[in-house]
């Protein structure tokens, strides 16, 4: 398939994806649970990374929507649909700029999945996507035992935990899919530096600093 009917399906997906959201909003659907399903669902762009004929295209969308979201907040009082999407996913307790560093993190990783192996780049988005949107959703819900660590917000033992078993699962995924060569024990690394990142991020950095640690830690596993 042409890289350009590529970025139009995927530039159709992303739209879709953030309707989407709004519309789950308007359904009564929390925002913290919206934004944890974008954050989930936005994990299956890397499985196309093998069907690109140059990096280009895809490295030109992940920078163009980083910098269609750093728009979102000046726009969102001179638009009302702008508006609407802003307050789908963000609220008092997830802010916007998380998602515009989720984004930037995209951005970062697509580039260095295709000047490098995609493998690192692809645990680290996987760890981002499955590990923190599944463990925040899970923390939320079923989170007892709360602790929480210098600047960052409160996190419960129970969704760090699921955030290190979702990351390990990210890990395999990657390494499967890219057939990197990767001792099992890598993939619990991967799953312990997700959860650690996480715990220890500083509030609204994770989304930075979660795929960083993972892209790191798997470039010297692999």
């Amino acid at each position: 398939m042409a890289d350009g009917l590529q970025a139009a399906l995927w530039v159709a997906c992303l739209a879709a994806a953030l309707l989407g959201c709004v519309g789950l909003r308007a359904m009564g659907l929390a925002t913290t649970y919206v934004r944890d399903l974008l954050h989930v669902g936005a994990g299956a762009w890397v499985f196309g990374w093998p069907f690109w004929h140059s990096g280009a295209a895809p490295i030109a969308i992940t920078v163009a929507a980083s910098l269609g979201l750093l728009m979102v907040q000046p726009l969102s009082s001179r638009f009302g649909a702008v508006a609407g999407f802003q307050r789908s996913v963000s609220d008092e307790d997830e802010r916007f700029g998380g998602l515009t560093f989720y984004a930037l993190s995209f951005a970062a990783m697509t580039w260095l999945a295709f000047h490098l192996h995609p493998f690192p780049a692809a645990a680290a988005l996987l760890a981002l996507a499955l590990g923190d949107g599944i463990g925040g959703a899970i923390g939320r819900r079923f989170g007892r035992h709360f602790f929480a660590v210098g600047g960052g917000k409160s996190k419960s033992v129970e969704g760090s935990a699921v955030v290190a078993i979702a990351a390990a699962l990210g890990g395999w995924v990657a390494s499967a899919y890219f057939g990197a060569a990767v001792h099992p024990l890598a993939w619990v690394g991967i799953g312990l530096v997700a959860s650690a990142a996480e715990a220890l991020a500083p509030r609204g950095s994770d989304n930075l600093l979660l795929p960083a640690a993972v892209y790191l830690f798997a470039r010297i596993a692999s």
